[in-house]
């Protein structure tokens, strides 16, 4: 091993004199150099090879070659490039060579040796290295797709990139990705050649010899078609086609024929029924558009969903001819245009309705935009009808408080109207998933200053654990707050006695005794008794604030840590006992500290 080491070791220093001699680096530097990578070509002469080894080295050269070019910017001196600048190039090269030979796999080291030729403009040998990585890599479409696009953009070569995508099509047929790159490239190339043209003012390129069939873009389309033999049946896929046809001006033709060939394919589908209805509406887009033009555009497009519900006469369907409605309401026009499209999206949401496919994110969107026209009666009415037929869905019955909170006048009629819808929900949807219409109640409540507001807490506290746990802790925050104190323990008694309960709550009474203005340890050490009995078990917190406690209360016994801390290594189950020990050294030296 050593003589070969030696060998490398004599082969570097020819570069290193030339180094020494011109300037750029004093002796003691070049025996640092020496040395450094004397100790990185005995470690690739090891047995074993570490990939980390190559690349360590690797990125020291690439550090000395930046070093070099800041010396010579330093110097102005420019001559001895080749003995010195390229020796060390070569050599970084030669590393790159070993790593991936020894690592093929690490797609890393492929890609990091092709961005460091990038740097150095040396085009050739990126070509080649794509090509060597794509032997080995062959099943993965990305890096297909990266080689075609440098070819392109970077090496100016339409006919490598097509040659490319061509043999990645070969190895994966079924890559989606790769179809749709490929067509992308052909479009660009075409429109490339057309623009260039234009410009030069011919008809023909000096020294260009692109075929006819480029020119004239019949490629592309030849390509869409093979790309659909391959997916006939997915209509996604047909539809992504559209998004790329769109970015080039010379593809009317072509999208039209794509739309032709969407509704001979998938006219069962109801994403074919939306983009042929939307081809028209994204004409609309632009807002300095005639209101008369606007109006002919959105005709169109709501004529081409008429007869999609009319043919595919499902909840999908009418959901996305909702959307489109709903979006034309978002487009700014007269005020006679916004009343035309509003009644154009009741009405449709009326149909909808009617034909049992409103689903209930749509029944949100009508109560919305029914909210947002002022029309209050029929928004109750609207949401009456969407819980009596989606009686199992909470959102809908939230929905429904939502808009009687907002109509809440005051009277006790108002009142008794919360309340009924409050209960009818509860006998409808599932008690478990219920919190958001206890905790909606229970805030207009408090807002609305309701008598009920304690018999609501009261029924909370003895539902299921999903219910009664949070209603038990803003039971007991509330009664601190707007009673006297006695109450609130008296509630916290009550409470605590029964199942089921939660560290929370016993962290709500802790903060409410603390609240007070001369705080008693002695019900402090009652909650934390009552909390660790608890939760002692999984909860280290709990300890750790009742040893505070003891630490820093004025009629604190530090004393006691000891017995706590022996009664939570019993208690605590597994890891928590070591993480308890932990925080308690912790929490102790910082006391012995103050």
């Amino acid at each position: 091993m050593a003589e070969f080491v030696q060998q490398s070791i004599e082969e570097m220093l020819p570069e290193l004199e030339q180094m020494e001699r011109v300037g750029l680096f004093i002796k003691t530097e070049t025996r640092a150099i020496l040395k450094k990578r004397k100790a990185f070509e005995y470690k690739l002469r090891r047995r074993t090879k570490q990939k980390e080894d190559y690349l360590q080295y690797i990125q020291y050269e690439i550090n000395l070659l930046s070093l070099v070019r800041k010396r010579r910017e330093n110097t102005g001196y420019s001559f001895k490039r080749f003995e010195i600048d390229i020796a060390i190039v070569q050599r970084i090269h030669r590393l790159f060579r070993m790593v991936i030979y020894r690592f093929q796999d690490d797609v890393k080291l492929w890609l990091s040796h092709i961005e460091f030729s990038k740097k150095r403009n040396e085009k050739a040998s990126v070509s080649k290295m794509f090509t060597r990585m794509l032997q080995v890599h062959n099943r993965n479409p990305g890096l297909w797709v990266m080689a075609a696009k440098w070819e392109l953009e970077d090496n100016m070569s339409a006919e490598n990139a097509r040659n490319l995508l061509q043999r990645g099509l070969r190895f994966n047929p079924k890559s989606k990705q790769l179809w749709l790159e490929y067509y992308r490239m052909e479009l660009l190339n075409t429109d490339k050649i057309r623009k260039r043209r234009q410009i030069l003012g011919t008809t023909v390129d000096e020294g260009e010899e692109a075929p006819d069939a480029v020119v004239e873009g019949k490629i592309a389309p030849m390509v869409y078609r093979k790309a659909l033999d391959e997916f006939p049946d997915d209509v996604n896929f047909h539809l992504s086609f559209l998004p790329i046809c769109k970015l080039f001006e010379s593809t009317k033709d072509h999208m039209e024929q794509i739309y032709i060939d969407l509704k001979q394919s998938h006219d069962d589908k109801e994403a074919t029924w939306d983009a042929l209805a939307r081809r028209h509406l994204s004409q609309e887009q632009s807002e300095s558009m005639e209101e008369e033009a606007a109006n002919a555009a959105e005709n169109k497009c709501f004529g081409v969903f008429v007869e999609a519900v009319q043919r595919l006469q499902t909840e999908k369907m009418w959901t996305l001819y909702l959307q489109a409605c709903l979006e034309c309401l978002k487009l700014r026009s007269s005020e006679g245009m916004v009343i035309l499209r509003i009644r154009r999206c009741l009405d449709t949401f009326d149909q909808a309705w009617t034909a049992s496919k409103l689903s209930e994110n749509m029944v949100e969107e009508w109560v919305e935009v029914l909210t947002n026209t002022g029309q209050i009666a029929e928004t109750r009415q609207v949401c009456k009808k969407a819980t009596s037929r989606y009686s199992e869905s909470v959102r809908l019955w939230n929905l429904r408080l939502i808009i009687a909170v907002r109509c809440y006048t005051g009277s006790s009629n108002d009142d008794d109207d919360v309340f009924k819808i409050f209960q009818d929900s509860l006998h409808s949807v599932n008690v478990k998933s219920s919190l958001p219409l206890w905790q909606l109640t229970v805030e207009w409540c408090l807002t609305s200053k309701s008598a009920r507001l304690q018999e609501l807490f009261e029924l909370g506290c003895n539902q299921c654990r999903q219910i009664a746990v949070p209603m038990k802790e803003h039971y007991l925050e509330w009664t601190a707050m707007n009673e006297r104190i006695e109450k609130a323990r008296d509630l916290y008694k009550r409470l605590s006695a029964s199942q089921p309960l939660s560290v929370e709550f016993f962290k709500k009474c802790i903060n409410i005794e603390n609240s007070q203005p001369h705080p008693k340890i002695k019900r402090l050490r009652l909650i934390y008794e009552d909390a660790v009995r608890e939760y002692g078990t999984m909860d280290t917190g709990l300890w750790l604030d009742y040893i505070t406690l003891e630490l820093h209360h004025p009629k604190g016994k530090p004393g006691n840590t000891g017995k706590l801390h022996w009664r939570a290594v019993k208690m605590l189950k597994g890891k928590l006992t070591e993480q308890f020990i932990t925080e308690y050294t912790l929490l102790i030296t910082q006391y012995k500290c103050e």
